[in-house]
């Protein structure tokens, strides 16, 4: 894993702290016992374990060193090897991160913190001759899986919810929703390198601002579908509660604000928000694929020792916010998010459907 084809000559690193894994990756802490000084006294090792052919995540690495080598507001990338999967980056330290924030006692450091966290994601995104480049470090395979799922994503979130709930204005939906997928990747313009998961855990607190990790996600796609992540919030996330009024709209304008020097002319579009709206709404059906068996088993969405929404109260919030907000711009949509709602009112009237506060803000 630190063989001589990833480090350095002349670079040594002692023992390694665990600081988590998955089924796609483990990452470790190792200390620098010899190295260039502007390594620092410990780097972080992350190695992508192997994955089965044609799962996205047997593209983690190439995604995240894409991520790491041209994403602002990211860790250093210091060495990369392909053949071992493994990449040495800069250590951002034990920090909290905006999880942390999201489920303390602090109401004012949580807002504070989750606009930073959004101005640092519209700030981490390139577009322009950068971009080129890092369309050239991602390659063919994975620019071509970025533009698959943004189709196939929302037209199978739709058939599940048709398969589960039997709605009745899916293929409506899923027409409708291909037309602005179609629309979205159309507007070259507004083309940018994006984390992709730059979820609460992900994201940093340090001394500096907020920095975003576990890159693993980063790929080619319309702006539009990360600013979503302010306004929704978190459209792929666990750390997902109802958050108080006025803080998605502090967020989605640190957003457009930040990303504003990537893709000029966002504040002044009337029709930016509008794009936003719809790239929450494509979110909303794709994440019925994989919210809807855990609010079928009437789940709560966290990792082990954290706490997180309840699937169905999360779900019941989701299509809810779209009928709210998308009734005019996508009717077919809504109009199924609609039946959804009808539908799980219900199905599970015996349950709380209620998404809680932020508890913070509770």
């Amino acid at each position: 894993m630190t063989g001589s084809g990833l480090l350095p000559a002349g670079v040594e690193l002692g023992e390694g702290e665990l600081l988590g894994g998955s089924a796609r990756s483990q990452v470790h802490r190792r200390q620098v016992l010899a190295g260039p000084a502007q390594w620092g006294g410990s780097v972080v090792l992350k190695r992508f374990l192997p994955q089965p052919e044609g799962r996205r995540a047997a593209m983690g690495w190439r995604r995240e060193v894409a991520g790491l080598r041209h994403l602002r507001q990211v860790p250093r990338l210091l060495a990369a090897e392909e053949s071992s999967q493994s990449i040495v980056m800069e250590d951002l330290g034990p920090h909290p991160t905006l999880a942390d924030a999201l489920l303390g006692a602090d109401a004012d450091g949580a807002w504070r913190h989750t606009v930073e966290w959004a101005g640092a994601l519209g700030g981490s995104v390139v577009a322009g001759a950068e971009l080129e480049q890092a369309r050239r470090d991602l390659g063919s395979a994975a620019l071509a899986e970025d533009r698959q799922w943004q189709v196939d994503y929302p037209r199978r979130g739709l058939d599940r919810l048709a398969e589960v709930a039997g709605i009745r204005a899916g293929r409506a939906a899923v027409a409708q929703a291909r037309d602005l997928v179609d629309e979205l990747q159309h507007d070259t313009a507004r083309q940018v390198l994006g984390p992709g998961d730059a979820c609460p855990d992900n994201a940093v607190l340090t001394p500096g601002g907020v920095r975003l990790l576990d890159l693993e996600g980063t790929g080619v796609r319309h702006l539009a579908y990360e600013a979503a992540y302010a306004a929704e919030p978190f459209s792929t996330c666990w750390c997902v509660f109802t958050p108080p009024p006025g803080l998605t709209d502090a967020m989605l304008e640190a957003f457009t604000r930040a990303a504003a020097g990537a893709v000029p002319g966002l504040e002044d579009d009337e029709d930016w928000p509008r794009q936003v709206r719809g790239a929450v709404a494509l979110w909303v059906l794709s994440g019925m694929l994989w919210l809807l068996d855990g609010a079928l088993d009437d789940r709560v969405m966290a990792p082990e020792g954290r706490q997180g929404p309840p699937f169905r109260a999360l779900l019941v919030s989701r299509w809810r916010w779209v009928t709210r907000a998308c009734g005019e711009e996508m009717p077919d949509v809504a109009a199924a998010c609609e039946e959804a709602l009808t539908w799980a009112a219900r199905t599970w009237r015996s349950s709380d459907l209620a998404l809680p506060a932020y508890p913070p803000f509770r």
